[in-house]
């Protein structure tokens, strides 16, 4: 049975003196299926996204254990290392004891048997569509014995979306900026239908000019992006020299996005790429990127490559 301190034992030793000696041992079956129901999780998270979720959530005293990626919030820099993302290793894993390994999925499935093998429970949360944020809080919260403040986080998410698609109600698909994300070049890697990042890019105003490609992400030649004509291009976090190598392509100027000086690269490339409590505040970022007020929509750039 769980150890119990002083103060749970003396009430549990005067409630099993008031209790008949034939019912005692029942007792003592549903007192340890109820302190173990209550017993915290030891989480160890292999997926940034998911660490953040579990603050939010409350839980960060639950952590024991981070992937090297996981880097915010600041407080959750003390925890051990125990693997990169989606990638465990095993030794500093098994030496925090966990209870409970989450992540997006493991990119090798030899890790995940072996997890199995070994015991330890593992828990995978895809982060492919906006509703698996909603979906992933509400086994997290189940989990970690946090249901009502992942409620409470769903209901934020979810109201911030219904204003959000209330003030674009009026707007045509022609009114909405026509959007690359650039996630790598050489060749140029986008976002395709499947990708979380195409409905947030709707929820922020835009319409992604890769978005009915039925792919996550993919590959693309600097041809079709010519083709695409974006008027907006976001490379949260693209290096100056993969920029300086991005502008040496072939019709780099033609595109509206350069010559409105409409290339975001100082977007913090977290908030678009970590599917979690920051992603709303990256659309609420990203709507100041794409609609501007009207006043300066059409005179004033947002944001110029370097």
């Amino acid at each position: 049975m769980p150890e119990l301190n002083s103060s749970k034992k003396s009430v549990y030793s005067h409630t099993l003196n008031r209790i008949p000696f034939t019912m005692k041992p029942l007792f003592w079956i549903v007192l340890t299926i109820c302190v173990s129901a209550t017993a915290a999780e030891r989480v160890a998270s292999l997926s940034p996204n998911l660490t953040e979720t579990v603050v939010r959530l409350g839980a960060e005293d639950q952590l024991v254990g981070r992937s090297s990626a996981c880097d915010y919030p600041e407080s959750v820099r003390k925890l051990p290392v125990v693997g990169r993302f989606g990638v465990p290793a095993l030794e500093p894993l098994l030496a925090t004891r966990p209870t409970l390994v989450i992540a997006e999925t493991l990119r090798n499935d030899a890790d995940a048997e072996r997890l199995r093998e070994l015991g330890v429970r593992l828990e995978a949360f895809p982060a492919v569509t906006v509703d698996d944020y909603f979906r992933n809080l509400a086994r997290l919260g189940a989990l970690l014995g946090k249901e009502k403040e992942a409620r409470e986080e769903a209901g934020r998410a979810k109201q911030l979306i219904a204003a959000w698609k209330a003030d674009d109600a009026a707007l045509t698909e022609k009114e909405r900026p026509k959007v690359l994300v650039i996630i790598g070049v050489s060749p140029v890697v986008t976002a395709g239908k499947n990708s979380f990042l195409t409905p947030l890019i709707k929820l922020a105003g835009g319409r992604n000019v890769a978005g009915k490609v039925d792919k996550n992400y993919f590959s693309c030649s600097f041809e079709q992006v010519v083709l695409w004509q974006p008027e907006v291009i976001l490379a949260p976090g693209l290096s100056p020299e993969l920029l300086r190598e991005l502008k040496k392509s072939p019709g780099w100027d033609l595109l509206p996005a350069v010559k409105n000086g409409r290339v975001v690269t100082g977007f913090d490339a977290d908030l678009a790429y970590r599917l979690g409590p920051r992603t709303f505040d990256g659309i609420a970022q990203l709507r100041e990127i794409l609609r501007p007020p009207a006043s300066v929509r059409h005179t004033q750039p947002q944001s110029r490559a370097e």
